[in-house]
């Protein structure tokens, strides 16, 4: 009995000697691959080597401390990237994507140019995003609508454009979304009313038009819409009410609608007017017809009883001119044809055969 557990003993010393023996490695592979992609982002973000000179080549952990503004997790893994406020100048590589553990980017005011990498897209473990007040340029990538975990985007203060994807209505944790201060066009997507962990929007000072869509008025967390400094047009949805002062729609000149001071009462006209921008039809920033927003109490050129009116009255002038059509048709017909047979009657039989030609 001494002996078999004498056996098991060294057995299980055995299996965690060599347990020990495998996990460095492991580790230690997965910081040098880390540190090869920082040096990466660093040669990206600071070309010049002026603000990054802490990120060396030659460290074998990027957890030891000599990395500045990187902080990682209980497993040793990269999770924290806080380079806030430093001067770079570069841009976002998108090697970026493969730090698979990063869950805070924090890249804000500073100067980076170009564009904001689809493959960013790849950190499904990051909840706070910040790349505002830079330079960034074109579109926002929709992949972003695949990080699942995400609850902050800032992309303000940038050059962006285009026109805000449908997909971060997919962002169901998104907690915080401010796009304002750039030069982002089209319509408002409906979608964003299914961020039901929202509390924050700020749309305000870009070149959004068409109206806001009824669902936005949905997050039932919102506490801040800020559209000012747009070109919405049409009624606001009421039910924007409850937000009060959180509700900001300021210089939009052709929104309307009741309690929301000082916009004017809403017309038949603000609807529909072929001068104002609409998201759909020419020059909607190629929008695909399944990604137009909801529009807001859509309806025609005139009140609803006038319509109603002259709808019945066209009706009932096509049924009579359709049954005075057919009488006269009919009449017509009946005269023609009697005249013929009692003008068959009175010829001859010697004229029977050019008659019947003539009836053909």
């Amino acid at each position: 009995m001494a002996d078999l557990f004498s056996h098991l003993l060294l057995s299980l010393l055995l299996s965690f000697t060599l347990l020990l023996t495998l996990l460095p490695p492991a580790l230690s592979q997965i910081s040098t691959t880390e540190v090869s992609v920082l040096m990466t982002i660093k040669a990206s973000l600071d070309p010049q080597d002026l603000y990054l000179s802490s990120w060396s080549p030659n460290a074998t952990d990027p957890c030891d401390g000599s990395f500045e503004g990187v902080a990682c997790n209980e497993h040793g893994r990269v999770a924290n990237i806080s380079l806030q406020g430093k001067g770079l100048t570069g841009q976002i590589p998108p090697e970026i994507g493969r730090l698979n553990s990063l869950s805070g980017l924090y890249l804000h005011f500073n100067q980076l140019n170009g564009v904001v990498p689809k493959a960013i897209a790849n950190l499904s473990e990051l909840s706070d995003l910040y790349l505002n007040v830079n330079n960034l340029t074109g579109d926002i990538p929709p992949e972003i609508g695949n990080m699942s975990n995400l609850q902050v985007l800032q992309l303000c203060y940038n050059k962006l454009s285009g026109s805000i994807p449908t997909q971060l209505g997919s962002l169901k944790k998104l907690d915080v979304l401010a796009l304002q201060y750039n030069r982002l066009t089209g319509a408002i997507p409906a979608s964003l009313g299914d961020l039901g962990m929202l509390t924050r929007l700020d749309l305000s000072f870009n070149n959004l038009f068409g109206s806001i869509p009824v669902k936005l008025a949905d997050p039932p967390m919102l506490e801040v819409l800020d559209i000012r400094n747009n070109t919405l047009s049409g009624n606001v949805p009421p039910g924007l009410k409850r937000l009060n002062e959180g509700f900001q729609y300021a210089n939009n000149p052709d929104l309307c609608g009741v309690g929301f001071s000082p916009l004017k009462v809403c017309t038949a006209d603000d609807n529909l007017n072929p001068n104002k921008p609409e998201p759909f039809g020419p020059g909607s920033n190629g929008l695909a017809k399944k990604d137009i927003p909801e529009s807001v109490n859509f309806r025609s050129n005139c009140t609803q009883t006038n319509c109603s009116n002259q709808s019945k009255t066209s009706k009932i002038a096509v049924i009579f001119g359709a049954i005075g059509v057919i009488a006269v048709l009919t009449v017509t017909g009946l005269f023609i044809f009697s005249w013929y047979r009692r003008r068959k009657q009175k010829i001859g039989s010697a004229f029977d055969i050019s008659d019947g030609r003539l009836s053909t």
